[in-house]
């Protein structure tokens, strides 16, 4: 037992120094955008009160690492519900303001976090890549990041004339909703 657990860490020694010696600038560079954009959204997703401890400067920090690590795992998803976890922590508990401008920022950094991962577990660590792969990767994430941005700020400017108890409620029921069909959708896949 033992003698097959020293194999198995000795093979994913083996595999990772495989993976160093032959990954390229491409890749590379990808994933480490993919950490930057998750830092950058742990920074706007969590309170000032929140990111000034050291122990949550570490643990964002490993959080922001693993989807670059590992970008064809659940791990990019958890990086992201941290976001909106630090987000809810940070407007319902801290009283944080949440403006539009935040709001923008975070959902920016967030969409290109995620969308770099998806490029970067599809890349093989050792492919060689053309400046025009990646930079119409970013412009196409520009157009949908830009599109989003504005029906959002006029969806915030309609929200602002109907605000009241049925917008709550009508919030609320759209949120369970969201909910069921993550449940569902999870539990068909599994």
């Amino acid at each position: 037992m033992i003698e097959e657990l020293q194999e198995y860490i000795q093979g994913r020694i083996n595999r990772a120094r495989d993976v160093i010696e032959r990954a390229s600038a491409g890749p590379v560079l990808i994933r480490l955008t993919v950490a930057v954009f998750a830092a950058l959204s742990m920074v706007l997703a969590f309170p000032s009160q929140v990111t000034g401890n050291l122990a949550a400067i570490v643990v964002a920090g490993v959080v922001a690492v693993l989807p670059a690590f590992f970008p064809r795992t659940r791990l990019v998803g958890l990086a992201v519900l941290l976001c909106a976890f630090g987000w809810l922590l940070g407007t319902i508990v801290y009283d944080q303001p949440s403006g539009v401008t935040r709001l923008i920022a975070l959902s920016t950094t967030l969409y290109l976090m995620h969308s770099l991962a998806a490029l970067a577990a599809v890349l093989p660590y050792d492919a060689v890549l053309s400046p025009g792969v990646l930079s119409g990767w970013l412009l196409r994430a520009a157009g949908v990041v830009a599109a989003s941005a504005i029906v959002s700020v006029l969806l915030l400017a309609v929200v602002k004339l109907v605000v009241g108890p049925a917008f709550l409620v009508a919030s609320l029921v759209g949120v369970v909703a969201v909910g069921v069909l993550v449940w569902l959708v999870a539990r068909r896949s599994a």
